[in-house]
Order: C-alpha cells, then sequence, then structure tokens
C-alpha cells in the first residue's frame, strides 16, 4: 500500500488517493477517516465483482457497488480474485463550514400538517408501523422474536487441520448476514493448499451446497468468507486439504446479524 496523496477539489472537497496492489487471498485493515469511499481506477474492470472491502465493521461488498457515502474510520480489503488486483481508492472528507445565518421565528409555529389526522387533529405517528398489546412501536422484531442482534460461533480454536472436515449444522434461521473469520498461524508440510466453504443445508434432503469459498490458502494470514440475503436455517463450515502431510493450524469462527 502506498501513502496516501491529499487533494482538494474545486468545491472544496478534501480527498485522498490511495494507490493499492493486493495478490489473490490477500486481506488488510486501513486506517482511513473519510466521508465518502469510490474507486478511482482498476487494473480490470473485471476485477469489480470479486474484490471486496467493509467500512468499520460493516458487511464486505464488491467495490462494482461503489461510490458510496458513509463515515467511517476504517477500511478492510479483501482480494477474492485469481490475480492481483491494483488501483487507486479515493477516500473523501468533506470538509464544509457554512455561513452563519439569522432566522427570525415566530412565537407559534404552524408546520400546516395535513395527513393522516385523527378525530383530534392530531398526527397518527403508528399508522405505518406495528403495535404491541401495549400500543407501543415495534420495529424491532427480530429481537421479539428471541434473536439477539448479533451472533458469534467458535469452530475451530488454534486447531490443527491435517485431513477434510466440517463443523455441525448451524442454526442461523434469524440471520440474513453471515461472515466466517479464517486465521491460519502455522503451515507445514510439501505444498500444503487449504480450501474452506460456506456451505447451506437442506434439512428435507440433508445435503449441503457451498454458497461462499475461499480457496487455495498456503501460508498464515487471515481470510474470510461472507453472505447475505440467505434464506436457509442452517449453515455449516466444511475444509479440504491436498498436498503430502499437509498442517494448517486454524482458528475458524461464524458471526452472524440482522
Amino acid at each position: 500500500m502506498q501513502r496516501q496523496v491529499q487533494t482538494i477539489g474545486s468545491d472544496g472537497t478534501h480527498y485522498y488517493l490511495l494507490p493499492f496492489s493486493y495478490p489473490p487471498g490477500y486481506t488488510d485493515i486501513i486506517p482511513a477517516v473519510g466521508d465518502w469511499l469510490d474507486i478511482l481506477s482498476l487494473n480490470n474492470a473485471n476485477y469489480a465483482s470479486c474484490f471486496y472491502v467493509a467500512l468499520n465493521n460493516g458487511s464486505p461488498f464488491p467495490v462494482s457497488y461503489l461510490p458510496v457515502r458513509s463515515p467511517f474510520y476504517m477500511i478492510r480489503v479483501y482480494n477474492g480474485c485469481s490475480d492481483t488486483v491494483s488501483g487507486t481508492f479515493i477516500i473523501g472528507r468533506e470538509l464544509f463550514q457554512p455561513a452563519k445565518i439569522s432566522v427570525s421565528l415566530p412565537s407559534i409555529m404552524n408546520v400546516n400538517v395535513q395527513y393522516p389526522l385523527d378525530s383530534s387533529n392530531r398526527v397518527i405517528t403508528g399508522i405505518y408501523y406495528p403495535l404491541d398489546s401495549s400500543n407501543n412501536v415495534n420495529v424491532d422484531t427480530q429481537l421479539k422474536a428471541g434473536y439477539a442482534n448479533y451472533m458469534n460461533v467458535t469452530i475451530l480454536n488454534a486447531q490443527a487441520i491435517t485431513s477434510n472436515g466440517s463443523s455441525s449444522n448451524i442454526d442461523i434461521g434469524g440471520y440474513p448476514y453471515v461472515f466466517v473469520f479464517i486465521y491460519v498461524s502455522a503451515v507445514s508440510g510439501t505444498t500444503p493448499s487449504l480450501n474452506v466453504y460456506l456451505n447451506a443445508y437442506d434439512e428435507v434432503s440433508g445435503q449441503s451446497v457451498s454458497i461462499a469459498s475461499v480457496t487455495g490458502i498456503s501460508s498464515t494470514g487471515t481470510y474470510y468468507i461472507s453472505a447475505s440475503g440467505l434464506a436457509v436455517r442452517y449453515v455449516n463450515v466444511s475444509w479440504t486439504v491436498s498436498g503430502t502431510s499437509p498442517s494448517f493450524t486454524t482458528t475458524i469462527t461464524l458471526k452472524a446479524k440482522w
């Protein structure tokens, strides 16, 4: 990663140009403060769908979704492409200071509310929201159903992977966003290679199918898999190894949120 270069646009917008170059499967965490993020250039337009970023601790998304406007203090990057991806980010910081204005307010404000009103001319605030038995707005339906807003499951904790395997099924029925964290702290063997898969499980057939993966891991490092919009109740994580006497000391955790 190269040094950020500050630029000031003609409209007073401050932004940084941040060149990058990542080999396949590489992850990076960039401390950066900004209000918006965009991609200025990419060495191959096809990489926009397999090169991922995430703002702060949010869900990763391909850079084809850029630009985004959201305050952030950290950018997480993952190269899910099969080749080296290079290019330049634009990290914006809008430092506008509007002039002060003097407004004379009337003693009684007329907000001219027209609809929807009840018989006493009061705004009906609950008309578009589900209400509970006490007439309180119920917007936290997942929490009402008994699901915490975040779930964390440890699958492996610094455990040596020497052969193919998988976790048990994990109930993520209330969570449409799933993130699998893979940390490889040691590798040994001759030409060792590790593949990790996030699988959806079908209760009817008893079969699992891969929905996301990271493959060809051959060195220590941090890797991840993510999926969203899941319409399944159960998932599991599986792995395969190849090479002569392969061994990967690995920590795998699954995180889910709604």
